[in-house]
């Protein structure tokens, strides 16, 4: 069953100021919900503590299931982003994390061909095996032919530059 349950959440500012306090709500599962509020009020940063990209500086989040969010921007990239990276970045924080992992061992592989490389890279493998690493592929197979017409394999590391925005918000939707 997936939910989102934000408890007493408190986020400080480095300048000091406090953006918001005491939040507290609660998403059950198979729920559709809205965070509507004014420019600054804290919309992003509020999403970015659920995904688990910053710490709060009190309270707490809890969730069952999977969370992403899309980016606020997403339908206008233009950077270097590849179709894989979209859908790393919309994936739960360990899946994320994971990915990070593995990229840098097949880096340090390349750049080392010795045993101590080889084994930090089958452990990078073994982790994204654990966190659903390879479920997610399979999922993010059906969301390239759904979004491009393209299996995963295929789309994965096609810029998303070269895809139209609605085919960039499907991707994220999709993922």
């Amino acid at each position: 069953m997936g939910f989102i349950d934000v408890s007493g959440l408190r986020y400080v500012l480095g300048d000091g100021g406090v953006l918001f306090d005491d939040v507290s709500f609660r998403v059950g599962d198979g729920t559709t919900t809205a965070l509507i509020g004014a420019n600054g009020a804290g919309k992003t940063t509020l999403l970015r503590l659920i995904a688990g990209e910053v710490t709060p500086s009190a309270g707490t989040i809890s969730s069952g299931g999977g969370v992403g969010v899309m980016r606020q921007f997403i339908g206008s990239i233009r950077d270097g982003s590849t179709v894989r990276d979209v859908l790393v970045a919309v994936a739960p924080a360990a899946i994320r994390a994971a990915r990070r992992s593995l990229d840098e061992a097949e880096r340090q592989q390349l750049e080392d061909d010795g045993v101590a490389a080889a084994m930090a890279h089958a452990q990078a493998i073994a982790d994204w095996s654990e966190v659903g690493g390879y479920d997610a592929e399979v999922v993010w197979n059906l969301c390239t032919q759904a979004a491009i017409g393209l299996p995963y394999a295929e789309a994965h590391a096609r810029p998303v530059a070269q895809l139209s925005g609605g085919e960039q918000k499907r991707l994220a939707l999709a993922g």
